[in-house]
């Protein structure tokens, strides 16, 4: 699980994308938001994040100061640029000081998660065959997948990969599964016009009722509340 910082003065652009990683489940916790830069160095300084969402026109520091005051703090900090369409050229410059990428406000789901990817891939944990077996999991999610069969892809134990589990991501294998499964749906329930049983079959579930209490008990709400109709 990847720690990061939001730094922004937008109130409802901070929540927003709290919103979004912990709705879609992303292997990211937000622990710490700012109003602007000096608060924010502060935090990171603090908190030591993985992660930054940085915006660009903030008060008495603005996006790119902020870049220039962290050059000597961490070479491996993950900064991500949150500007306005209208600032794309600014944010664009910003690559040059060391941003690993950028979002557009709003930003959405699918944003958000093609970005993450590009940035962290399926880095997430410093074990390099349970990064593997995300990978794995994250391209394969809608076969019929085990802890057992998922295990011996990347040729460690069961119980180790339990163990692996319960330290990088606080949850058990099937409750992993589960999410990225879940994590699926929603972008298929908002994305496409599709039915809800047939999204349930893209993402493993062959069981429709099975995938309502999965879904309802990760969410705590139905697919119907999600779906593109």
């Amino acid at each position: 699980m990847k720690k990061a910082v939001i730094i922004d003065d937008e109130a409802p652009a901070r929540k927003l994308l709290v919103n979004l990683i912990k709705k879609n489940h992303l292997p990211i916790k937000v622990v710490g938001t700012a109003t602007g830069g000096v608060e924010g160095l502060a935090l990171i300084r603090e908190l030591h994040p993985d992660i930054v969402f940085l915006d660009i026109e903030m008060p008495d520091k603005n996006g790119l100061e902020v870049m220039a005051a962290l050059q000597d703090i961490s070479t491996s900090l993950k900064i991500i640029i949150v500007t306005a369409y209208d600032q794309f050229d600014y944010a664009r410059s910003s690559l040059k000081l060391g941003a690993k990428d950028f979002l557009l406000k709003p930003v959405d789901y699918r944003q958000l998660s093609e970005m993450m990817q590009r940035v962290i891939g399926y880095g997430y944990t410093t074990h390099a065959a349970f990064n593997k077996l995300l990978e794995y999991v994250d391209e394969n999610y809608v076969q019929n997948l085990s802890l057992e069969s998922c295990a011996n892809h990347v040729h460690i134990s069961p119980g180790y990969v339990t163990r692996l589990c319960r330290k990088y991501l606080g949850m058990s294998f099937k409750a992993w599964l589960n999410e990225v499964r879940i994590r699926e749906a929603i972008n298929l329930l908002r994305n496409t016009d599709l039915p809800i049983k047939e999204i349930s079959g893209r993402v493993g579930y062959n069981n429709l009722n099975y995938f309502y209490r999965q879904f309802n008990a990760i969410t705590g709400t139905t697919p119907k509340n999600y779906w593109n109709k």
